[in-house]
């Protein structure tokens, strides 16, 4: 993407201010390191086809609340039997035909469930070492999807210093902040969340440097920070939050089938045509 880029006259400053504003937020990736093809249908969907395909929305309750809680409690009203904390160790055909699903965590340590369809719905690596022999031609090619990182920042100021709900920021190592005080229960001073994506320099950096490289930055771009005292700073850390979006990888994304009947796979890591996002992993699903 980045090649194709300067190819049409866009110089690095319009690369860093408006490209990679949006491709590091949804490609978890900046252009230089995109894939050409992914990086089109970002643009295309959001900024070429309806108008309100570009507007930027914000959970208002915990994300917990949306992905888990509630999505639970329908599953669990509509007969669904969930299990939580349980470690699929293997799975395979069972001799009517079916399959077998290896568990090795309680309540279900060292048994086998048995379903007539199995959704492998994990990471491309986990997903790999789980892939009975022949469900897929190439299994290998899973090894090669790469990873990409996101790190969070977490500021706890006494005083609200942010009077927006979330901003971008350009010319600065913080990208995306967003106003974490309600959905937290906090009921004094401000919670903001630094979003950092494609954060391959830091996501291994010690708490303490990050402060140190964050705090002051933060200070800055919020003038209300500066006399602000910060009550907690601490880091969230997903080294292979999404895959990696290079240039190639169209190609390594299997299909949700399989060779095996009654084996599926779903993820965001599929062929749904989609970068890493939540809207790919629905489409998979």
């Amino acid at each position: 993407f980045g090649d194709w880029l300067r190819s049409k006259g866009q110089s690095a400053r319009a690369i860093q201010a408006v490209w990679d504003v949006v491709a590091v937020a949804t490609l978890n990736a900046r252009s230089a390191q995109c894939s050409l093809g992914l990086a089109t249908m970002v643009f295309k969907t959001g900024l070429l086809t309806k108008p309100g395909h570009a507007d930027i929305g914000i959970p208002r309750v915990p994300l917990g609340e949306l992905h888990d809680t509630r999505a639970r409690a329908t599953l669990e009203a509509a007969g669904v039997r969930v299990e939580l904390r349980s470690r699929v160790t293997g799975i395979g055909r069972e001799a009517d035909g079916g399959w077998g699903v290896e568990v090795e965590t309680a309540p279900h340590a060292g048994t086998r469930l048995t379903a007539d369809t199995v959704v492998l719905a994990l990471p491309q690596q986990e997903a790999h070492g789980l892939l009975p022999a022949g469900a897929l031609d190439d299994p290998g090619r899973l090894l090669k999807i790469g990873t990409a990182p996101i790190l969070n920042l977490h500021v706890v100021y006494d005083r609200t210093v942010l009077r927006r709900p979330f901003f971008v920021a350009i010319g600065t190592p913080v990208q995306w902040v967003f106003d974490r005080t309600d959905t937290s229960g906090l009921t004094e001073g401000q919670y903001l969340a630094v979003s950092q994506s494609a954060a391959h320099d830091d996501i291994d950096q010690p708490v303490a440097r990050l402060r140190e490289r964050y705090l002051p930055e933060l200070a800055r771009l919020l003038p209300a920070a500066r006399g602000a005292t910060v009550r907690d700073f601490f880091v969230t850390r997903e080294r292979t939050a999404t895959f990696a979006p290079a240039p190639g990888v169209g190609r390594l994304r299997p299909p949700a089938t399989t060779n095996a009947p009654g084996l599926y796979l779903a993820g965001a890591w599929t062929a749904t045509g989609w970068p890493a996002t939540m809207e790919s992993a629905v489409r998979s699903g």
